[in-house]
């Protein structure tokens, strides 16, 4: 019998994927719906603990509130005024934010994917969600044909994830992707508490260069101004090993992204977070791209309680913006993939 093994279970109403490693009784659940993260347990300190805090209830999960987990394709987090111009036509998206004037995150996270594919050997378990629901007439302002399919690859305490985007269109397509997800740490023995700790306390490291700069609207500003040398954001500067608390959120609200990552010599790109009350590092590493940092103080449930740290392909509005309109284009026929992922370890 494999180490690893792949399983269904429900949701509610909502299928769902299960990955278990019998090694070390780590489970990774994911709804059909957005090919979305449930829950990832892990061992910490000899017991099963959710690193995440998704959505917890089918209800939540159907409200879609809070993008907990959620893939964000074709696009991630904001489009101004939910419009923008393409292949010399403009195209209107619509508004889920009409306060801020603003649609967040893409289609994929509102269509129940096809699971593609399901393996497991005792090197790993893996799915592939897909969709083909991409199509011209299908959403509001995104005339374009694209396939899309994240697969997941759960190896205990790793669980690393692509996004492959493809064009079976017939012109180019503005394409980009990202992930939503918030992560958490158990409480300290010492305290006696049952309640995770919140985002307080965790020390946060983001191997950046450059801070983006943003409106009151959480958009970047135009141009050059959006970005800003990392030791010029005041406050907000995360690299690793800043003196003292540097380093620690604290009272810290942040909604941010940080741009021109460096790879450590294997080519990841690696944001971490730790919590010195228990001793745990949660390391998300991506390829290539930004971080997007949330410290979820908006949420309706448990605000400030995990901290949302977002691979993302794009700088924010990334389809109104000319300097990554070439690099955004998918050309007929071709595709992209995004490789991110992310491992808990313990101090």
């Amino acid at each position: 019998m494999a180490r690893f093994a792949t399983g269904r279970g429900a949701f509610g109403t909502c299928e769902t994927v299960v990955l278990a490693d019998a090694e070390t009784g780590a489970t990774a659940a994911f709804a059909r719906l957005g090919g979305t993260l449930l829950a990832w347990r892990v061992p910490v300190a000899g017991n099963l603990f959710d690193v995440t805090d998704g959505f917890a209830t089918p209800e939540e999960l159907a409200e879609q509130k809070g993008g907990r987990a959620w893939i964000m394709a074709p696009w991630s987090n904001r489009i101004d005024g939910g419009r923008y111009a393409w292949g010399g036509a403009d195209h209107d998206l619509g508004l889920e934010d009409p306060k801020n004037r603003v649609i967040l995150h893409g289609f994929v996270k509102k269509i129940v994917c096809d699971v593609a594919r399901e393996a497991a050997d005792d090197a790993s378990a893996r799915v592939t969600f897909a969709t083909r629901a991409i199509r011209r007439g299908a959403f509001r302002g995104y005339p374009f044909d694209v396939d899309v399919a994240v697969t997941y690859t759960l190896r205990g305490r790793r669980l690393d994830v692509e996004v492959v985007g493809r064009n079976v269109g017939p012109a180019p397509a503005p394409f980009g992707c990202g992930w939503h997800p918030y992560f958490r740490t158990p409480p300290s023995r010492a305290s006696g508490s049952k309640e995770t700790p919140g985002v307080d306390r965790l020390r946060l490291a983001i191997p950046c260069r450059t801070k983006i700069v943003t409106d009151a609207r959480l958009l970047p500003l135009v141009g050059d101004a959006a970005r800003v040398p990392i030791e010029k954001a005041a406050g907000l500067d995360f690299r690793p090993g800043r003196p003292g608390d540097g380093n620690v959120v604290g009272k810290r609200v942040l909604d941010a992204a940080f741009a021109d990552l460096e790879a450590d010599a294997d080519g990841w790109c690696r944001t971490w977070i730790e919590d010195p009350g228990c001793g745990l590092r949660i390391t998300v590493f991506q390829e290539r791209g930004l971080m997007h940092v949330f410290t979820g103080d908006t949420l309706a449930r448990r605000p400030r309680g995990a901290l949302a740290l977002e691979p993302v392909e794009f700088m924010t509005n990334a389809f109104n913006r000319p300097e990554c309109r070439e690099v955004l284009a998918l050309a007929p026929g071709a595709e992209r993939s995004f490789r991110f992922g992310v491992e808990v370890g313990e101090g």
